[in-house]
């Protein structure tokens, strides 16, 4: 996978992934994500997530560890993105909630 993204193109990946978690993307955090990039490197990177499968995306952001995650307080702001996009359609799920514990032991 390519590694060359900034911690906003990747971040906006992972968000894309998170947001996807109960089936779809709310507007809401669709929104929120592409507030991360401007226009054009929100389209590349959607196109890239798009493409991928959910064992690719987990992969991808296991990947990304090493670069943007490699303490407590990179682990944390992820972290906290996803939140951000679980939160943003004003409805955090119970699939969600086991999504963000999920990242947490993951990450």
């Amino acid at each position: 996978m390519n590694l060359d993204w900034t911690y906003e193109e990747f971040s906006a990946f992972a968000m894309l992934y998170a947001a996807s978690i109960d089936a779809e993307i709310d507007p809401e955090e669709e929104a929120l994500i592409q507030q991360r990039l401007d226009e054009r490197s929100y389209q590349r990177i959607k196109a890239v997530f798009e493409e991928c499968s959910d064992a690719e995306c987990i992969n991808t952001i296991l990947d990304y560890q090493k670069k943007f995650m490699q303490d407590e307080a990179g682990r944390n702001k992820l972290l906290n993105d996803f939140k951000k996009v679980f939160e943003a359609d004003h409805r955090y799920t119970a699939i969600e909630r086991e999504m963000m514990h999920l990242f947490k032991r993951m990450l």
